[in-house]
């Protein structure tokens, strides 16, 4: 029996679990300090966005703290005649792309006040809210 072929496997195997650890401290980290982006609005509701929060609780956070200067730069949220308003904020992801014509982009979302070929994004909602008169402001 090698005594010493033991320890050097919990040491790599301690080595690993630090190294792998750490990495995924720093990415969250990261993830948690970088600002949100907002990258573009269209249609005077829908807010793209890059390095939004993950937790709903941390999205809900950013929103009250950024409303009311998102509405001032963007005029977002509006409110129609009746007064309701409903806002969009989707992930930009990796960009603008064109439509295909194929069965693909069904999972696109174009936006039609730009003239631009590449004007869809891939359909990755983050976040939706709105309010109505007379009701609770709602999150989903």
């Amino acid at each position: 029996m090698q005594p010493w072929r033991y320890q050097v496997g919990a040491v790599n195997k301690r080595l690993i679990t630090g190294i792998i650890t750490a990495t995924a401290c720093g990415y969250l980290l990261w993830h948690y300090l970088t600002p949100v982006e907002i990258v573009a609005v269209h249609d005077g509701n829908t807010l793209l966005v890059k390095h939004f929060p993950f937790f709903k609780s941390q999205q809900i956070a950013w929103w009250e703290s950024n409303k009311s200067l998102i509405k001032k730069k963007y005029g977002i949220p509006h409110k129609d005649r009746n007064g309701y308003y409903t806002v969009y904020i989707l992930d930009f992801g990796e960009g603008y792309r064109r439509e295909q014509g194929t069965d693909g982009d069904a999972n696109l979302l174009c936006f039609d006040d730009m003239t631009v070929m590449a004007r869809c994004i891939d359909k990755r909602p983050l976040m939706s809210l709105g309010s109505a008169p007379n009701a609770v402001m709602y999150y989903d």
